[in-house]
């Protein structure tokens, strides 16, 4: 089988077609356009393209790396490198998240209209710091209301 429609792509990855069709706008893949139907023809290489992007976009890697990876502006190498830099910091994150949930139910009785912020957190400005994604996250949302 030579050249495959989007169905046959969707069964050989397991991707559904949005998946493959968001690749393609995001110039990941480049499948030919068959000449007499006017349809895309997708290729092995096709294929096993689709399989790499989605593969690395499960580990967290943005489609603007994948993209660089693809182009050579960089190596896979270097982007796993920084990515799993990114991660390590985001575990630690995460479980200092943890930390303080598990901290704040071993209260007595937890509620909103009781919560002392200062009980848990002893400089607050060095906490938003720390915390900067999160209301980087926060300020931009005003843009979509």
């Amino acid at each position: 089988m030579h050249n495959m429609t989007i169905k046959d792509a969707e069964e050989r990855t397991g991707l559904s077609r949005s998946n493959i069709r968001f690749y393609e706008k995001e110039k990941l893949i480049e499948p030919l356009r068959n000449e007499s139907n006017g349809y895309r023809d997708y290729s092995e290489n096709d294929v096993e393209n689709i399989k790499k992007i989605a593969y690395l976009r499960t580990l967290g890697i943005s489609i603007e790396d994948i993209r660089n990876i693809i182009s050579e502006k960089t190596t896979l190498q270097e982007t796993l490198e920084k990515q799993n830099e990114i991660l390590k910091s985001q575990i630690t994150d995460l479980n200092k998240a943890k930390l303080m949930c598990e901290k704040m139910l071993d209260e007595e009785s937890i509620s909103y209209e009781k919560l002392q912020v200062e009980q848990y957190v002893t400089d607050l400005c060095d906490y938003w710091k720390d915390n900067q994604t999160i209301f980087k996250l926060d300020s931009v949302s005003f843009l979509y209301i």
